[in-house]
C-alpha cells in the first residue's frame, strides 16, 4: 500500500485562496491527448495487472504491480475530501529534488507557452476538469505524463486520495507508431471525446514525432514510409482515414 502522502489539506481561506481560472484549455489539451493515453495504457496493461495489489516506494522511485517492479515518477495528488490536485513537487511531505518528485517539475516549462495555468499552480481544485471515465486525476495525469517522458500513467487508492505515477521504466517502452494500427488509435479516442479530431491527430503526430503535411481538409501523417491520410468535413470532424502501406506494415 501507498503510505499516505503527509500533503496539508485546505480548510476555510485556504480554499477560498484557490485560482478561479476555468480549465476549459486544459479541457481541450485532455481530449486532444487521448489517442497517446489510449495507447499508452494498453501498452501498460500488456505489461502488468492494472488490477493487482501495488507497493510504492517513493524513495527509491519504484512502484511494484502485482510483483513486477517500475521506476516511476509521482505526478501528484488528488484528495478525496477537498478534490483538489496536489503536485508532488509542491508537496512538502516530499523533498522536491529526489529522482521520484524531480522529473515532475517539468512541467511547468510549458505552461505559459501552452497556456496550460493548471500545469504551474501547485494546487488546484478539480471541479470542472474533463473526466474521460477514470476521473479528474487521471486526466490531469494524461497530459502531464508526456511532458516529462513518461509513456503510461498508474492510479493509486491509498484512502484518503489517490496518486497518479509517471511510468519512466524500459519495460514499457512508448508504443511505436504504426500506418496498420493508426486509425484505430484516433478513431478510439474520437469515439470517446468527438470534440476536436484535428487536434487528436496533431497531437499524437507530436508525441511519436511524425511529420504532418496538408490542410484543413486533410493532414497527412508520415509514419516511416507509410502516408495516412485523415480527411475533415466542413464541421471538423474525420470522415474518412486512409493511406498507403508500406511492404513491412502488416508484419
Amino acid at each position: 500500500m501507498l503510505p499516505e502522502p503527509p500533503e496539508r489539506e485546505l480548510r476555510g481561506d485556504s480554499l477560498a485562496r484557490m485560482p478561479e481560472h476555468n480549465h476549459d484549455r486544459f479541457n481541450s489539451a485532455v481530449v486532444a491527448h487521448l489517442p497517446v493515453a489510449m495507447e499508452a495504457q494498453e501498452s501498460l496493461a500488456a505489461v502488468v495487472d492494472l488490477n493487482a495489489p501495488y507497493q510504492a516506494a517513493i524513495d527509491q522511485a519504484t512502484l511494484t504491480i502485482g510483483g513486477r517492479p517500475l521506476h516511476v515518477v509521482l505526478l501528484g495528488t488528488v484528495s478525496k475530501q477537498t478534490n483538489t490536485w496536489l503536485w508532488s513537487w509542491a508537496n512538502q511531505g516530499f523533498a522536491s529534488d529526489i529522482p521520484a518528485i524531480a522529473p515532475a517539475k517539468r512541467v511547468t516549462d510549458v505552461a505559459d507557452s501552452w497556456g496550460l495555468w493548471e500545469l504551474a499552480e501547485p494546487r488546484f481544485g478539480l471541479a470542472g476538469v474533463l473526466d474521460t471515465g477514470l476521473g479528474a486525476g487521471a486526466s490531469i495525469a494524461l497530459v502531464a505524463a508526456p511532458i516529462i517522458g513518461a509513456t503510461a500513467f498508474y492510479s493509486a487508492d491509498y484512502g484518503a486520495g489517490t496518486a497518479y505515477f509517471g511510468i519512466l521504466d524500459p519495460a514499457v517502452p512508448r508504443v511505436r507508431p504504426q500506418a496498420v494500427t493508426f486509425p484505430r488509435r484516433i478513431l478510439d479516442a474520437v469515439g470517446l471525446r468527438p470534440e476536436n479530431p484535428r487536434s487528436q491527430v496533431l497531437t499524437y503526430a507530436s508525441v511519436h514525432d511524425l511529420r504532418v503535411t496538408g490542410d484543413e481538409r486533410q493532414l497527412k501523417v508520415h509514419i516511416g514510409g507509410d502516408v495516412m491520410g485523415v480527411q475533415f468535413d466542413d464541421q471538423g470532424r474525420i470522415t474518412n482515414i486512409s493511406g498507403s502501406l508500406g511492404p513491412n506494415a502488416l508484419q
